[in-house]
């Protein structure tokens, strides 16, 4: 690790201090710490055998027919305003939606939000696990429109997973529970600073992502 300038981050107060429910008469104080910035860790070599890496790219006919049949058409998946008030009603009945639903919320405790946020957070940093993925020996998109299934796999798993955020950020923000200027400043600190990958192997982050999908589809599900 190269030694480097130290940057402050933010670590905000998210429940927002006023409404109903179980919340803080105060703000609680914001939370500073010290952190290097991942921008200053030293490059990570490329350290996947290049007959590993041949095996992922050997496998781009057996992923097109196996994994990439895996994605649900967009006709067919839900979109965050299904859940949500919609915004081409008249005025007054979408009002008393919104309404409704800060009815619903209102005496959710803190923890509910927390959890919320977190996965929120978590959600809107796709462009970072992307850019990682694009990064990975045997499976990377050198043009950003690859039609190498790999690369195919890899935008459209972004796609899927980018609804879960605009559901929650939009949830979040019609509750009325939360400081969103807060959660959006982690979020931009969170994208900014950025993800060390020190290794370049094909093989951890391609078990992960196909089978997240799938994971989410058992939950809607049920």
């Amino acid at each position: 690790m190269l030694a480097g300038p130290q940057v402050t981050i933010n670590r905000p107060a998210w429940i927002s201090s006023t409404g109903g429910g179980h919340r803080s008469s105060a703000r609680s104080p914001h939370l500073q710490r010290r952190v290097t910035p991942s921008a200053i860790a030293a490059p990570p070599k490329h350290s996947t055998p290049p007959a590993k890496a041949e095996i992922f790219r050997s496998l781009e006919g057996w992923a097109a027919d196996n994994v990439l049949p895996l994605l649900k058409p967009v006709e067919k998946c839900w979109q965050p305003q299904d859940f949500l008030p919609d915004p081409t009603l008249p005025a007054a009945e979408f009002a008393d939606e919104v309404r409704l639903l800060r009815e619903r919320t209102a005496e959710l405790p803190d923890e509910y939000f927390v959890v919320l946020v977190g996965d929120m957070v978590t959600e809107d940093a796709l462009p970072t696990y992307e850019t990682m993925l694009n990064r990975t020996d045997g499976i990377r998109d050198e043009t950003g429109s690859s039609p190498s299934p790999w690369a195919v796999w890899n935008r459209a798993w972004t796609a899927e997973e980018n609804r879960h955020g605009d559901l929650l950020r939009t949830f979040l923000y019609l509750s009325g529970r939360v400081d969103m200027v807060m959660v959006e400043r982690t979020v931009q600190y969170l994208i900014g600073a950025g993800m060390v990958k020190l290794r370049h192997s094909p093989y951890s982050p391609s078990f992960s992502a196909p089978f997240g999908p799938n994971q989410h589809a058992c939950l809607e599900q049920h």
